[in-house]
Order: structure tokens, then C-alpha cells, then sequence
């Protein structure tokens, strides 16, 4: 006989885990059916890993730095097989604090494999057994993984990005293919973990989907770093040699790294689950829902990676609470119009809204930026590159977009993340007292610097 449930999630990463606490918060009986990890891509390989060892390498910048700040010199180097220790710790820290959770909500955990039997039935299996779970609703989360290209070989040294934190080696020259935002990230990365770095994107600049200024100003950034940026090239032929490869762009480059990564897009985790047996609806692998994420089959839901409107953590953790509330009778449904964006580089690349071009092409538009340089703590820290720009309506003041690159900049990016959800103009930033001496005083001065009241810019300079 199945177990029976008020609703059951098929993943327990970012949608599938927070859907079921919001689900347990609102008295359901809860099930969510994993066959891996609980966290997901994003705890066990994804986003916590990178930026645990992320900080690893900020440790290492810091102390090369050292003579800066008044310090004697210091040993550097990078015991590459402790860092990735040290990211296991945290990452089974997180995973056994979301199974605290689970006990606490009385959640069950139903390990295994899911596939539907019908819409409101799983057959489950592990090690050769399966168990039946049934429930009224369900939450499909299941995610996504990296997409592989065929022109590279399957090799040890080539590595998927869910696969690159899990190396027990600091490559000496690693090729980074693709110029997105896991690209760019591991490119920073290990260029300060001291590898040599070439980093590939067949686009004409690197985070091509951004506001162009901005990304060419981190590519600037990259480059000052001792960075190899190569973009609107593709790789054309890859030959594998005794500890290295042979790679030919198709500019006629040549280059011998020790170790590829591939970062050139994600596909969606739809395939052996009986959707198309039960009737789901799909495009190109990934589900189709409405705007209260539901399929087309009333009670079956979708969230997270899966459904592939924007392949983010923090976003298939609102989807997925708004899957389980809608499911459960409240009526939620989700706004996609302030979503921040960050890439985890060195410094950090933050946006939320359109960029310049976007918001130039359907509005009269007033631009602003103020550069870290001229920031009193930039000065004191030591972090003089970066730049926060903000763009609004000219007539109305409503923000449309805000870029910023910088130390925190992910962290900066949600006061005016909450401006343009609040519908809040720019100008009431600018009327906010902000501490000094702090890095969010650059989101101040680039506000007042769309009313024409910057204070520590000459005119004209903004």
C-alpha cells in the first residue's frame, strides 16, 4: 500500500526542500522523494561549494597583499586538497542542517529515485526495492545538470561545472570554456589560486546576457588579473596528450592546458520520470507552467531549474514556496520583475533589473555610475576597482536597473533590489542617510548623481 500525503516534492534542492518547510509551516503532511543529497546542485556542488572555495582564494589574495596593509610577507601558497576539505565540511554542515529541519517539521525524507505512476502517485526505488508514495499535490524539482560538449573528450581533466570542486589538483593552466556566469567565476577563482587561466566564450563579450558596460569592465578586470579573455572564438579542435591537451580556437590560437572546464549551459532533469506517460506538457525538456506553477495537469506543480525561467538558487526557493502555497490554497503566484542576479567573481558582479540597453529601448532613461575609487572605503580597504550604476526612468524616477561590481557587491545589490519592488524612485535613496564610511555610500552617490547633486564627483563625470 503507498504512503499517503497532503503533498510530495520529486527533489529536495532549493525548490523541492524550502517548498516542503513552507508546506510543514502550513500543517501539511509532507514528503519530499531524493535520490541524491538533500540542497540539491546548489549545496552540494553548485553555489556553496564555489564560494566556499571562493573564500579560500580571497584568504590567499589577502595575504599576497600583505605588504600593503603594513605586514610583512607571508606564504601564500594554496594546499589545493585542504581547500576542498574544508568545502566538504561546510557543505555536510548545511546538508545535515537541512535534515534537522526536516525532523523538526516531521518532513519524511523518502530516498530513492521517483517516477510517476499517475499524477498523484510515485513509484520510488533504491537498491533494487521501491516503495509507493501517493499525494493529492506534487512539486516536480528536479533540477538541472551541465550540458557537455561532444567535441571534448571524456577524460579525467575534463570537468563539468558541478564536477570542479571535487578535484584533488591545482591545474596548472585550466581552460574555462564559456564567458556566463560559472565561467567567469571559476576563471577568477583559480587565477587566484595561482593556475594559469584562459578563459573561451564564442560570444563577443563575456556575460553577454548583462549590461555590456559592466561586463566589459569586468572583463578589464579579469585581464588586469592576468586573466587570458578570449572572446567571440570557439574552439574548433581538442587532442588529449600525456598530461595536457592540444586545443586549436578557430582563430588559429593554440594552447596546451593541463585541464578543461566546461561551462556552456545546463540541461533540465526531465527525462525517465513518466511526465510524458501522465500527460505533462514540455518545451525543449523543460516543464510548462502557469503563473502559480502549475502544469497542465491540475495539482501536479513544477519549480526550481526544471521549469527554466531563471536557473537560480535563490529563485527556485521562491518558486518553490509559491508552488506549496498555491497547492495548499493560498493563491500565490509569481513576480519575476525584481530578481537580483550575482556572480561570484573577484570582486563580485551584482544586477537586478535590465541594463541600459534594455531600458534605453522602451524608455527616456537617466543613467549614473560612481566608481569605488572615489569611495572612502574602497580607499580604506584597499578595493579601488569597482563601479555601481543605477538606471532610471528620466520622467517618472522609477529605477529600471542597477549593476554593481565591487567587494560585496551581492550584498549591496538588495537595497535597491527592495527600492524597485517597494516602487520606490531613486530619489528616496538618495534621501536615506547612509552610514559612513561604508561601500553602500556608492549607491548613495550614484543617486544623488541622477538628481544632479553628486557630492564627491565633479560635474560631468558621472
Amino acid at each position: 500500500m503507498p504512503e499517503i500525503y497532503d503533498i510530495a516534492f520529486l527533489g529536495g534542492g532549493p525548490a523541492g526542500y524550502q517548498g516542503a518547510i513552507r508546506a510543514a509551516q502550513l500543517g501539511a503532511k509532507v514528503v519530499v522523494v531524493e535520490e541524491g543529497f538533500l540542497g540539491g546542485v546548489c549545496l552540494n556542488r553548485g553555489c556553496i561549494p564555489t564560494k566556499t572555495v571562493r573564500a579560500s582564494a580571497e584568504v590567499g589574495r589577502a595575504l599576497r597583499r600583505a605588504r600593503e596593509y603594513g605586514f610583512q610577507p607571508v606564504d601564500a601558497t594554496p594546499d589545493i586538497k585542504a581547500i576542498i576539505a574544508r568545502k566538504e565540511r561546510v557543505v555536510t554542515g548545511l546538508r545535515r542542517g537541512i535534515a534537522g529541519l526536516f525532523q523538526a517539521r516531521r518532513i519524511d525524507l523518502c530516498e530513492g529515485r521517483g517516477r510517476f505512476l499517475s499524477p498523484t502517485r510515485i513509484e520510488v526505488e533504491k537498491d533494487g526495492q521501491s516503495r509507493l508514495v501517493e499525494a493529492a499535490k506534487v512539486v516536480i524539482a528536479t533540477g538541472s545538470r551541465p550540458d557537455r560538449l561532444p567535441l571534448f573528450p571524456l577524460s579525467p581533466r575534463v570537468f563539468l561545472a558541478d564536477e570542479m570542486l571535487n578535484l584533488d589538483y591545482l591545474p596548472q593552466h585550466l581552460l574555462v570554456v564559456g564567458g556566463g556566469a560559472v565561467g567567469v567565476e571559476m576563471a577568477a577563482i583559480f587565477r587566484e589560486l595561482g593556475s594559469q587561466v584562459t578563459l573561451v566564450e564564442v560570444m563577443d563579450g563575456l556575460l553577454p546576457y548583462d549590461d555590456k558596460e559592466m561586463a566589459d569592465y569586468l572583463a578589464g578586470v579579469l585581464k588586469r588579473r592576468k586573466i587570458t579573455v578570449k572572446c567571440g572564438v570557439r574552439v574548433s579542435e581538442v587532442q588529449e596528450q600525456a598530461g595536457s591537451f592540444a586545443i586549436r580556437l578557430a582563430d588559429g590560437t593554440e594552447l596546451a592546458p593541463d585541464t578543461i572546464l566546461l561551462a556552456t549551459g545546463r540541461r533540465f532533469n526531465t527525462e525517465n520520470l513518466g511526465l510524458e506517460e501522465i500527460g505533462v506538457q514540455l518545451k525543449k525538456g523543460r516543464i510548462l507552467v502557469d503563473d502559480h506553477l502549475m502544469t497542465n495537469i491540475p495539482g501536479l506543480y513544477a519549480a526550481g531549474d526544471v521549469i527554466g525561467f531563471w536557473l537560480l538558487a535563490h529563485v527556485a526557493f521562491a518558486e518553490g514556496i509559491c508552488a506549496a502555497e498555491h497547492a495548499l490554497g493560498l493563491g500565490s503566484a509569481m513576480d519575476y520583475q525584481v530578481v537580483p542576479r550575482c556572480t561570484f567573481t573577484l570582486p563580485e558582479y551584482a544586477a537586478v533589473g535590465v541594463s541600459e540597453a534594455e531600458a534605453a529601448a522602451q524608455h527616456p532613461i537617466k543613467v549614473a555610475r560612481f566608481p569605488f575609487k572615489s569611495l572612502g572605503m574602497g580607499q580604506c580597504l584597499g578595493e579601488l576597482e569597482g563601479l555601481v550604476k543605477i538606471i532610471a526612468h528620466a520622467q517618472t524616477d522609477q529605477i529600471l536597473g542597477a549593476h554593481i561590481i565591487g567587494p560585496h557587491a551581492a550584498d549591496m545589490i538588495h537595497e535597491v533590489a527592495v527600492a524597485m519592488r517597494g516602487g520606490l524612485p531613486s530619489r528616496v535613496i538618495m534621501e536615506t542617510i547612509h552610514a559612513h564610511p561604508t561601500l553602500s555610500e556608492a549607491v548613495l552617490e550614484v543617486a544623488q548623481a541622477l538628481h544632479g547633486q553628486a557630492i564627491h564627483m565633479p560635474p560631468g563625470d558621472a
